[in-house]
């Protein structure tokens, strides 16, 4: 026999043994247990480990201990056959036979790092989480009072957000014990985030807040690493977000299906974050079987003798137990086996350090797990873009007011609006994959948060109105008559869209503030609500800063109500600096001739004919029949995006119910195109806008759909409103854009935190932050962008999106309800840059401030900083507490470029920082008003300028 079939046969016959055939978990009671089953003796159970251990050195040393392995399998098999059992005095006596093993067995190590997962939210509410945290930390408490080696860490600030506002006296404990080196604090996010549909932004975010507040509150010295478990999956970009923050170490479970345990994860940049891929499971428990594999580990890991041992009751807190502390402990007095230590994540780092340049480097994304996720709780994915894209408009606006009125930048507020928002970025909330109680807690949140960036927005933008001089306008104010001033309060800011813009002005002469939040100019179409205007419709006009009339379009041809008041809405096509402002004013024309009325009504019948959208870059056609997208033409090169014969709109699929979850779209059993058009209304068409709007039915359910074309725009905007009524059953209905090319591919582009990155087409959805994008080698790529999903599925002859997956667990009833989305399809270079450009301009739109006539120091059109570069855009651009404007960004292209910043003013000092403003080492030129700095391909940058 061979000595793995001598091992074999003595294991089983020692009773209580079972045999495993796969991975199991260790963490909750063992199944022998449960089944009533006495396990072996503590002496069996010690020489079979040690036994076990022993094997696999033997075998990793080419058989050098197997001579003594075979004495001692001979003498037990004998004793087990003769005695009937393995007595204590036959382990020991084994156990001396294998002496020779235990110098070679000692150095080798293993680390016990104790944690206590705790999922925000998952299958409960708020409450309970609170109650979980306490509960568990004041049982690590406990243990770590009865015994003095114990160590335990602890990952995500919110936990220690909780324990400081709901128990200040446990507080304290904590404290000490972390100040004591026993307690390690592993928090370098607010919570264990998801790393796919957060922007590069959040992801700084939470390095930055989680070290400002624990560093402040709780003394904390040490963010250097990113505690990932349970995370499901990993952009490419990770090494770089972490480094640009200081963190170094990542430890993650899911994810790298290459197999590699201790590697190094390097981003596009060239950054790299030294990493453990856990090869058990991040819950755990203090077995005799810690060693069993760990030979096996320790080639995976480039011979490192050293090994980390993960343990703790998890996901609803719990932690270490009193038999894990009492395990281990035994276990460092056996002979044969690793050495035993209670120790921290970072124990072992510092450990793999030491052979980091013998470590093999992984420089792909580490994706991907749960693609339903992507989707699922689609309102709580709503929320979370739109309120990044709100947080990146009240830093900037915030940026513009403090440095042109010394505005004062409410940071504290902000602070605490992002860490409610960082927080449903937990791995169980963000991705849908909770319950009913957990989305409504992260609603909640949302519009606590909104509340907080819409103030700041509209605060930054009244401050400047109120000290731009706009004295030059006539205007003719009727304050006896006029009811305007204070209308539309709070319109226009449903579903986390749009800032209140009250109205502020009066008469039949109005003057408006165009605000641009981002850092280029942009020219678009900007639609402006007036109240209660008391002109002719007909004589309305508008004219710009200059004076000079400019083009503008009517959107009502009546006065509309809302509550007591009555508005109208007027678009305007009119350039806004970079992140500045210009002014509008709309105004009564004189009468030249009193108007003739005669019937201009259409005098014959109205045709059925394909509707077609048009302006200086694209044409679209609306099939008359279905209400969809039969024709997408990119003017400037003459291609038609839609594959002949097809055509692009919603799908309705009916997916297989076993292999549906929040976690995953099932199998897809039938594909229905929704083309049961039941009205298409008029197309309105328009010198700045045309749209036509389609109603539909699908299963149960309702969809609006508005096609909109506007000006210079290449991408045509689809409005969609749909009343979802479907819940799974049999099937798991669910709910895709479907965009059928023109063009065979198999290289796709996605946006991802912090860059862009190229992946092949696969038949099931992967993650983009924003958009999509079809790559065509010799002409227009075809693009898709989003205001609120996640869940793209690129393959050789289309662009898809998902947009509503009824998944009946762990919420049976998910989407029930009314879903707007708005989405932009069109045409693009394929560059990552423009495609990054066109992203976030359908993501930010243009804000206006209604105002009146008055003096001030401010001329009627200004910008605070432009920036210009070929591959470089901005992520971020904020006030400092010591009055500097920083400026964030990332590279795309993949090469060293330069970043120009223009102000408008003498710079007086500029430097390249890191994200807590440390100065680095890239190098910054000042020329008078302008800053140009290096940045590396693929790389984060960020510059403090004072002005």
């Amino acid at each position: 026999m061979t000595l793995a079939e001598k091992f074999t046969r003595l294991k089983t016959s020692v009773g209580g043994n079972r045999e495993k055939m796969h991975f199991e978990d260790t963490f909750g009671m063992p199944k022998e247990e449960q089944a009533h089953i006495t396990r072996p003796g503590r002496a069996n159970a010690r020489i079979l480990a040690e036994l076990e251990f022993a094997l696999h050195l033997s075998e990793a040393e080419n058989g050098k201990y197997d001579a003594a392995l075979e004495e001692a399998l001979d003498y037990l098999l004998e004793k087990q056959q003769t005695e009937g059992v393995l007595t204590d005095q036959a382990c020991e006596e084994a156990e001396e036979i294998l002496e020779p093993i235990a110098e070679e067995a000692k150095s080798y190590e293993l680390i016990l790092a104790a944690h206590a997962h705790i999922d925000m939210n998952w299958m409960w509410s708020f409450n309970e989480t609170v109650s979980i945290v306490l509960a568990t930390f004041r049982s690590i408490l406990n243990i770590m009072d009865q015994y003095p080696e114990f160590c335990f860490s602890q990952s995500q600030a919110s936990v220690y957000k909780i324990v400081e506002e709901y128990d200040p006296e446990l507080m304290e404990r904590i404290k000490a014990r972390i100040a004591e080196g026993r307690w390690e604090v592993t928090a370098s996010a607010w919570v264990e985030t998801d790393k796919n549909m957060p922007s590069g932004e959040s992801l700084l975010r939470h390095i930055q807040y989680t070290r400002e507040y624990l560093s402040r509150v709780w003394g904390v010295k040490d963010f250097d690493l990113d505690f990932s478990p349970d995370t499901f999956g990993h952009s490419a970009n990770v090494p770089e977000i972490d480094q640009f923050g200081g963190v170094k170490y990542f430890y993650h479970c899911r994810g790298n299906a290459r197999r590699d345990v201790l590697y190094r994860y390097q981003a596009p940049s060239g950054k790299e974050v030294l990493t453990y891929r856990e090869p058990n499971w991040y819950n755990g428990a203090i077995t005799p079987q810690i060693g069993a594999g760990f030979m096996e580990i320790v080639k995976k890991s480039s011979g490192l003798k050293t090994g980390l041992v993960v343990y703790g009751v998890g996901d609803h807190g719990g932690g270490p137990t009193r038999r894990d502390v009492e395990r281990a402990l035994e276990m460092q007095t056996w002979k044969i086996y690793p050495k035993i230590r209670f120790g921290t994540f970072r124990d072992y780092f510092h450990e793999a350090e030491k052979i980091r340049e013998k470590l093999p480097v992984v420089n792909e994304e580490l994706n991907y797990f749960a693609n339903g996720c992507y989707t699922t709780q689609s309102r709580i994915k709503r929320g979370n873009r739109r309120l990044e894209a709100a947080f990146y408009d009240a830093e900037a606006m915030s940026a513009l007011a403090g440095q042109k009125v010394g505005f004062p930048y409410a940071k504290e507020k902000l602070t605490k609006a992002w860490e409610d928002v960082l927080f449903t970025h937990f791995h169980d909330i963000l991705t849908g994959s909770c319950v009913q109680d957990s989305r409504e807690h992260a609603m909640g949140l949302f519009q606590t948060s909104m509340a907080t960036a819409n103030t700041q927005i509209t605060n930054a933008m009244r401050v400047i109105a109120e000290k731009i001089d706009t004295s030059s306008i006539p205007v003719d104010i009727d304050a006896y008559n006029s009811q305007s001033e204070g209308a539309g309060v709070g319109y226009g800011i449903e579903n986390f869209v749009g800032v209140p813009s009250t109205e502020r002005g009066s008469g039949r002469t109005r003057i408006f503030h165009l605000f641009n939040s981002l850092s280029h100019a942009r020219r678009e179409v900007a639609e402006l609500t007036v109240w209660d205007w008391t002109g002719d419709l007909r004589r309305l006009a508008m004219r710009d800063a200059d004076g000079n009339d400019i083009p503008f379009q009517l959107v009502d041809h009546e006065l509309q109500q809302y509550w007591d008041h009555k508005y109208i809405r007027v678009l305007v096509d009119q350039e806004v600096p970079a992140l500045g402002y210009t002014t509008v004013v709309l105004y009564e024309k004189g009468l030249d001739s009193y108007p003739v009325y005669l019937q201009t009504n259409e005098q014959v019948t109205r045709c059925y004919d394909d509707v077609v959208l048009e302006n200086e870059q694209t044409i679209v056609t609306i099939s008359a029949e279905t209400g969809r997208i039969k024709s997408l033409v990119d003017k400037t090169t003459g291609q038609e995006l839609i594959g002949e014969g097809k055509e692009a709109g919603l799908v309705y699929q009916e997916t297989e119910c076993k292999t549906s979850s929040a976690w995953n779209i099932g199998r897809a059993i039938k594909n229905v195109p929704v083309d049961r058009c039941v009205e298409l209304g008029r197309a309105v068409i328009g010198e700045l806008r045309s749209s036509v709007t389609a109603h539909f039915t699908v299963e149960n359910s309702t969809a609006e759909v508005t096609y909109v074309l506007e000006k210079d725009q290449p991408l045509v905007r689809v409005e969609l409103k749909v009343d979802w009524k479907e819940i799974g059953k049999d099937i798991i209905p669910v709910l895709t854009w479907q965009t059928p090319l023109s063009y065979q591919t198999d290289a796709f582009r996605y946006d991802v935190p912090a860059g862009s990155t190229v992946r092949r087409g696969i038949n099931n959805d992967v993650p983009g932050l924003r958009y999509g994008m079809a790559l065509r080698m010799d002409g227009s790529s075809a693009i898709l962008v989003s205001d609120s999903k996640y869940g793209y599925r690129g393959q050789k002859e289309s662009l898809n999106l998902t947009l509503i997956n009824s998944s009946v667990s762990p919420d049976p009833y998910p989407e029930r309800g009314i879903h707007t989305i708005t989405l932009w399809v069109g045409a693009a270079s394929g560059d990552a840059k423009e495609a990054e450009d066109i992203a976030t301009g359908c993501n930010h739109k243009i804000f206006y401030q209604p105002t009146n006539c008055h003096h001030g120091e401010l001329p009627l059109e200004d910008s605070l900083v432009s920036v210009a570069s070929h591959s470089a855009v901005i992520t971020a651009v904020q006030p400092t507490t010591d009055g500097c404007v920083l400026v964030r960004g990332c590279e795309t292209s993949g090469e060293r470029s330069a970043v120009k910043l223009s102000f408008g003013t003498e710079v007086k000092e500029a430097q390249a920082v890191d994200l807590f403003e440390k100065t680095k080492d890239n190098a910054v030129e000042t020329d008078g008003s302008t800053v140009t700095v290096e940045v590396d391909g693929n790389a984060l940058f960020a510059v403090k300028v004072r002005l």
